[in-house]
């Protein structure tokens, strides 16, 4: 692997060409140019991985690398001219396989370009083998058009050659007493640096710190200020509705207040938590018709490949049908957002989250600690999950299923609102398990409501034009298939509500939330 060296600004090239050629013998390879742009996800999927993703271009052609970010190994490299955007858009084949589980769906965007122009060396033993090679390279970070480029180091490569251990070792030392250090961060973290970004700077969690002792309606206006936050950092990317997780992150956060404004109790008047209540009930059903469209886009090679293969090319104008209303109900979001309605909206909520909470307020829970109001909610609602739970046999309409998936969210969501108020092992433990129960549900939920959409864009297709008898029996197919993996669905949910509701999960929520017993009048004595 390459072992790079910084450069000191005081040190010319040339000098440092002349410096070296006392210690060893160089022979000069001609001057290469080298542009590298690195891409990533918006949430920085690519750098979590410990990987960089780059396009580099030599003026011959244009090759995409996928290194890790610790050694320079290249995980794999295709050769690639046009700019890449989504995983799906590379070629099929090994490289797109092993990338696809870290983006899934994002849309990679371009972060900083680099020009380089490298100096080689090949060092030559006494019998003029070559045993190493040296590459020194003067970098540049671009700049957009009409602005001035920014200097990055200077660096030069040791490039190990196979079967030469010994005179890597000799060149190091050699540098290293020129007064070269080893470079300790890669040449595009530095450029991301310089050009501003903050790899992992944007996360779809929390991450909330409350003191336990805050008043607890201080602690909800911060909860409900972060996930404001969310939605405005969201905001751009769903007006764009290129990459759809935009959309997905800004509902979340939209979710989430909804469910904070109704569970977290006795903190706020009640008239004006009505108020914003319709406020972001508005939000979530402005934003959910390009949401669900966006999902079945993103399921569909799933609905394809589901489909025997003689019928999978049957299915192909269900596509067609939901690119076409996907762009009619984003126009409809966007126009939503342009409105009048959602900036008052947005200032008037800005304005309530940044107004001090009253000194004095004669609300039940607003001046108690948040960590006893805290402990008390998520007590109850879990007590309603495994009463609800409790209750579902398998004769049980399928609507108890769907109450129950609700009352997990609604746990689900303050138990991460909370989380900081908890030890992170304990309280992430419980929410795996929480997590898996509602996967269960989801999936129960999620195709009954597949099976009535397909009906209905079967019969809305119709409505529209002229449709292939054999695209409609696809879509039949594809309700018998989702049909059936919702009733496995409901034959698993058993299993699952069992491990949730187990012995030990039980004591651990009780540890954690449950409020203490009541002093007996002996004790107090």
């Amino acid at each position: 692997m390459p072992i790079e060296f910084l450069i000191p600004q005081q040190l010319s090239i040339d000098g440092l060409q002349s410096q070296l050629r006392e210690y060893v013998s160089l022979q000069n390879e001609p001057l290469k140019t080298l542009n590298r742009t690195a891409y990533d996800t918006f949430d920085w999927r690519v750098h979590a991985h410990g990987s960089v993703l780059e396009q580099e271009a030599d003026g011959k052609g244009a090759t995409l690398i996928w290194r890790a970010l610790d050694n320079h190994h290249r995980h794999e490299q295709i050769p690639l001219n046009q700019a890449p955007h989504f995983v799906w858009d590379l070629p099929p084949g090994r490289f797109r396989d092993q990338l696809q589980p870290i983006l899934e769906m994002r849309e990679l965007i371009p972060l900083v370009s680099t020009h380089s122009r490298i100096h080689t060396f090949r060092v030559l033993n006494s019998q003029e083998k070559t045993v190493l090679r040296l590459a020194i390279e003067e970098n540049t970070l671009q700049a957009p058009k009409g602005k001035k480029a920014h200097k990055l180091d200077n660096r030069i490569l040791v490039l190990p050659v196979k079967g030469y251990r010994k005179p890597v070792e000799r060149v190091k030392k050699i540098l290293q007493g020129l007064g070269l250090n080893p470079a300790t961060d890669d040449i595009i973290l530095k450029a991301l640096s310089v050009a501003g970004h903050s790899p992992g700077s944007y996360s779809s969690k929390l991450n909330l710190h409350l003191d336990p002792a805050m008043r607890a309606d201080e602690a909800t206006k911060q909860i409900l200020r972060r996930l404001l936050d969310m939605m405005m950092t969201n905001e751009a990317g769903t007006r764009n509705g290129s990459d759809t997780e935009f959309l997905h992150d800004f509902r979340v956060a939209i979710r989430r207040t909804r469910s904070a404004l109704a569970q977290i109790k006795g903190v706020f008047p009640q008239r004006t938590i009505n108020r914003f209540k319709d406020v972001f009930a508005w939000l979530g059903q402005l934003t959910s018709p390009t949401r669900d469209l966006d999902v079945y886009l993103l399921t569909y090679d799933d609905y394809r490949n589901s489909l025997p293969s003689s019928a999978q090319n049957d299915l192909e104008p269900l596509r067609g049908f939901l690119l076409k209303h996907q762009k009619i109900e984003h126009g409809k979001l966007v126009a939503g957002l342009d409105s009048a309605r959602y900036r008052k909206a947005l200032k008037d909520w800005r304005a309530f989250l940044e107004t001090r909470v009253p000194q004095r307020s004669t609300l039940a829970n607003a001046k108690r600690p948040v960590h006893e109001v805290a402990g008390e909610r998520i007590w109850r609602v879990y007590r309603r999950v495994l009463k609800e739970g409790q209750a579902i046999h398998p004769d049980t309409p399928a609507e108890a299923l769907h109450e129950l998936r609700k009352t997990c969210k609604k746990l689900r969501y303050l138990m991460e609102f909370f989380q900081s108020l908890y030890p992170a092992g304990d309280i992430k433990s419980l929410i795996r398990v929480l997590k898996a129960l509602q996967d269960n549900l989801g999936n129960f939920q999620d195709f009954e409501v597949q099976v009535m959409t397909l009906k209905q864009f079967s019969h809305q297709m119709m409505e529209e034009g002229a449709v292939a008898p054999e695209t409609l029996m696809a879509m039949g197919m594809l309700v018998e298939n989702l049909e059936r993996r919702q009733q496995q669905a409901r034959k698993e949910f058993a299993e699952r509500f069992g491990g949730f509701a187990e012995a030990e999960n039980r004591k651990h929520f009780r540890g954690l939330f449950a409020p203490p017993a009541p002093k007996t009048e002996k004790s107090q004595l």
